[in-house]
């Protein structure tokens, strides 16, 4: 059985991002406290990310500050707090490395929707455009206005950003993220156009897909190859 806590869930999120190659030894996944809003849990910094489990997750407050004593938070922290501060809508974050999305950021070429994954992103995927570890307030709160209202966004050279509504949802946003990726890199290859999807496309096919039960279906399939691969 899996843990259905919600550290439990942030962990087995964190690790099989790990398994899948959207984290490494860096790399975390955060989530508002449902009894404090003003706290989150991420996993620690010193935890390896392929297997850390619920009692090594920490929680800190909206500007870092650990709560309760527990493990050292990540050193980018501030990039999750400063998205909390600016998005009350946002109840997870994370903070991947995907190889193809992130190669993107590094062409400067747009990452668009052409996956029926990609529908997710159809508003657009904002750049930001510095390599730096966000490590401070100051550097997390230009992130979080560089991500705007968008789903996605990826740091230059460096990785990416997506947020949702829940852990569960974060953790398959991630996954579609490079998915979509991945197609459009390689139709690239291809021909020097690709057929994005429209924006009317985009919206109908968003609609179609992103409900719970798609998302459930998502996290299922994930967790039940985790079981096989002996990641959980």
């Amino acid at each position: 059985m899996t843990d259905e806590t919600l550290a439990g869930k942030i962990a087995l999120a964190v690790r099989m991002l790990t398994s899948e190659g959207l984290m490494d030894f860096n790399g975390h996944l955060s989530a508002r406290d449902p009894q404090n809003p003003n706290h989150i849990l991420i996993n620690p910094r010193h935890v390896s990310r392929s297997v850390v489990t619920a009692q090594d997750i920490v929680t800190v407050d909206l500007r870092g500050q650990p709560v309760n004593g527990g493990k050292e938070p990540p050193s980018e922290t501030p990039l999750h707090t400063a998205i909390y501060r600016q998005r009350a809508d946002v109840i997870s974050v994370a903070h991947i490395h995907p190889q193809i999305a992130t190669a993107f950021s590094i062409a400067q070429i747009p990452i668009e929707p052409v996956f029926t994954l990609g529908c997710l992103f159809g508003d657009g995927v904002p750049v930001y455009d510095k390599p730096d570890l966000i490590r401070t307030d100051a550097l997390g709160d230009e992130l979080a206005e560089s991500l705007g209202a968008a789903r996605a966004a990826l740091m230059r050279g460096h990785g990416a950003v997506v947020v949702a509504e829940n852990v569960e949802a974060c953790f398959t946003a991630c996954i579609w993220f490079e998915e979509n990726a991945k197609k459009l890199f390689a139709a690239r290859q291809m021909s020097t156009t690709v057929h994005a999807f429209t924006p009317a496309e985009t919206a109908r096919v968003k609609a179609d897909l992103w409900r719970p039960e798609t998302i459930r279906k998502t996290w299922d399939y994930y967790v039940d190859k985790g079981k096989r691969a002996g990641v959980i």
